[in-house]
Parts: C-alpha cells; structure tokens; sequence
C-alpha cells in the first residue's frame, strides 16, 4: 500500500516506522506516578525530593537532548540519532524493572530523559521531510493523535500494573521495541526528502547566508510565502525567520500552558474524587487523539477560523470549570478543552515548519517548539504559584481555572485580531 505525501507516495511499512517514534514522546515520568506511595513505603529513608525527581528529572533532560537532536538532524546520520535514542529509552525502561535502588532509578529517569529527547523532534521532523501541504498537515494531526491515545492507555495500563508490583508499571517504557524493529524501514525514505536542496536560487542564496551565521533584512525576503503570508519587516537569522520565530515559540508555550491546568488543578478539587479527575484527564486527552484524526474535515469546516474556533473552545472549557460545579459538565469541559488543544497542537506543528527559510531546518524548527512545550509544562506550578501571590489567593482551588479562563479568553482577542498573520492564520492550502 502506498501512502500519497504531496511529493509523490511512500510505502505504509515506511508511514508505520514514522508514527511509531510518537507512541512513547510522552510517557516519561508517567511509571512512577501511581507507585509513589509505595516507593515511599519501600524506600523509607527516601526524601519526598528523591521521589519527586523521578517525575521531573526526565522532563527537564529532555530539554538539552532535544536541542542536541535538533542539531543533529542536519546532518545525513538522521536514523542513527533515531536508532541512538530509541535504544537508550528501551535500556533505561528495561534496567528500571529490575532495579531495587532509588538512586538508580533517578540515574534511569535521566537516561530515559536523554532517549526520549533525541527521538522526540524526529517524530514530527520525519513528517516535515516526506509530506508537504495538507499531507503533512494531516499527518501532523495523526501523530498528535498518536501520541495522545497511547498517553490514555498506558496511563490505565500503569495504573493495572502497579496494583501488582512495583516494578511492572515500567514496562510501559519498552514500547519503542516496536520503533526499533521498525527503523530498517526508515531507510526507504528518499534520499532527497532527507536533504532538502533548495529549489531557487533564492533559496540557495538564504540558506547559504543561514548557514554562515550572517542576518538578511527584508530586502532579501520575499514578500510572502509560499502560504500568501507577508514577510514584510522579517529579519532571517541562522535559517529562521526571527519575528515568525519568536511569536510562534511564545504562542504554543501560552497554549500548552494553559490547556495543562485541568490535568494539574482538577485534583485538587475537594468534590471531585481521584477516580472521576482521572478520568476527565482520559476524556481531555481522548478528545485530543479523535479531533487529531478528524483534523482536515475540522479545519474544511472552521477554515480561517479554525485557530480562532480552537481557542474559542478553550474559553468555553474554562467557563464551565469556573461557573458549573457538575462532575458530569467538568467531563463535558475537558474533553472541549481537549478539542481546541487536539486541533491547535498539529498547527503549531507545521508553523514550525514554516519558520525556516530551508526545510533541512524544519526538525530543528520542531526541537524548539519542544523545548517550549517541556518548558511550559515545568513552569506551570511556579506561574500559578506567582499568581497566586500577586492576586492574594493562596488556597483558592478555583483560582488557577479563573486566572487561565481570563487569560485564555484575552489570548481569544489577540487571535481574532491576529487571524490573517503568519501565527494565527490559517492558508487554503493546509486544507484544500
């Protein structure tokens, strides 16, 4: 079976060693959440801060090794950096079943980290590689989707695990065995999507100038791109167009900021048991993989106002949080909080594609918008833990749902206005 990319068709075998890299991108740190009480018990010396670094560590060695795979993506060894970190998540979840130590536990976290971030900018990079236009949006959507659903049943999957032993919930760290059997396939990937030469002597002339480290001003920048967005004013630095950049990176860490709120506040909730959070935190992530699947008829419906429509969503989600006090609506509201994240998310993901004047940039494009995302989520805690000083609501439950709601429905502004610019704008041809 041969799968249309815009450029031509690849074989599905080639599609199935792609998508496999986004079943374990998000699982990092998710073995340990439902042991922690009896690690606690286990290891009775052990800090709460020892605990807690099994959770952040791989999160935060994520970052640098994402900026180090996006790096190495320029070059032609794309597969061995694949083959490099997948190997590394599989030893690192293999060595933590049969580990009885935490401190090695903590030293497997970050070599999970370290797996986990090279393989990361690939699963949507190889994306930008073989598809163009709205193939690689639509791939873009599936991926996200991907990720999600594997996210919802490894989270029940630990959660059945741990009930037997400690030490099983790590299995969920051996599912890049499949990525691993599957990486010969990646090799049929044309040798021209790998290299991305330029196509005008333009092209050949910014990414010469990228390349050597020097700055272009607009002068040397087409008026718009390739979409029918302005370039105007746009400075190109080291391959990235600045201005597009920096908007972009700001743009996702606000919406992967924002739509992390329920997954980190519902629990605190004095009405709402752990079962029924859980379980809204499975409706939101659920409703993220079904709009990632259903993303090109979402975008044909909505069309230019698919990102004013997405954000949209998340205001009404937040809304309900805030004004309902039903278990019933709060499901209601995640999973809506899901659908504007599940149709923004693959967005952003192309945009990063866009910011570059050379595809060969684009995975180092996406390692960035990871960096954003891995960062975003870290802060969370500290933002609302700021905000909660500055507006003198130290204990409300209700408050980071309000102080979010309210941004959130500002941000819906700044989108309307903003919706015919690069960030924001929606172009015929991720659709049609």
């Amino acid at each position: 079976m041969q799968v249309k990319t815009g450029k031509g068709t690849i074989s599905m075998m080639v599609v199935l060693a792609i998508w496999s890299l986004s079943l374990a991108v998000d699982l990092p740190g998710l073995a340990v959440t439902p042991i922690e009480g009896q690690l606690r018990s286990i290891f009775q010396d052990a800090t709460d801060f020892k605990i807690q670094l099994l959770t952040v560590l791989p999160n935060l060695v994520i970052i640098p090794f994402v900026l180090l795979s996006g790096k190495l993506s320029e070059s032609r060894h794309k597969i061995a950096v694949i083959a490099a970190g997948t190997i590394l998540y599989i030893a690192a979840g293999a060595l933590s079943i049969f580990s009885s130590s935490l401190n090695m536990l903590i030293l497997l976290s970050c070599l999970l980290g370290a797996g986990c971030g090279l393989i990361l900018p690939f699963s949507t990079g190889l994306i930008a590689d073989v598809f163009s236009g709205k193939y690689r949006m639509k791939q873009m959507g599936i991926i996200s989707a991907i990720g999600n659903v594997a996210l919802v049943l490894a989270t029940f999957v630990v959660g059945f695990l741990a009930a037997k032993s400690w030490h099983l919930p790590f299995l969920v760290y051996l599912l890049p065995l499949l990525s691993l059997i599957l990486i010969p396939f990646l090799r049929k990937i044309p040798q021209s999507d790998y290299d991305q030469p330029a196509t005008d002597d333009s092209a050949t002339s910014k990414s010469s100038s990228a390349t050597s480290g020097t700055t272009q001003t607009a002068a040397t920048v087409p008026a718009v791109d390739a979409d029918g967005f302005s370039t105007k004013g746009q400075t190109v630095k080291g391959g990235f167009y600045v201005g597009r950049t920096v908007w972009l990176l700001l743009a996702y860490f606000f919406f992967v900021f924002a739509t992390c709120i329920p997954c980190y506040y519902l629990p605190n909730f004095k009405w709402i048991d752990a079962e029924s959070a859980s379980t809204m935190t499975s409706v939101f992530y659920f409703a993220m993989f079904v709009v990632g699947l259903a993303l090109t008829p979402c975008m044909k419906l909505f069309r230019k106002g698919t990102f004013i429509a997405a954000t949209a969503m998340i205001v009404g989600g937040f809304a309900l949080f805030v004004f309902t006090h039903s278990i019933v609506l709060y499901i209601i509201a995640a999973a809506i909080c899901g659908l504007g994240n599940g149709i923004a998310q693959p967005i952003f993901y192309t945009k990063a594609t866009e910011v570059v004047v050379s595809d060969s940039k684009s995975t180092l494009s996406l390692a960035y918008l990871q960096v954003a995302n891995y960062v975003a989520i870290s802060l969370v805690p500290v933002i609302i833990g700021a905000a909660r000083y500055i507006f003198g609501q130290p204990t409300s439950t209700l408050f980071p749902f309000v102080f979010v709601g309210i941004a959130t429905a500002i941000v819906l502004v700044f989108v309307i206005i903003r919706s015919g610019r690069f960030v924001f704008g929606m172009s015929k041809n991720y659709y049609e």
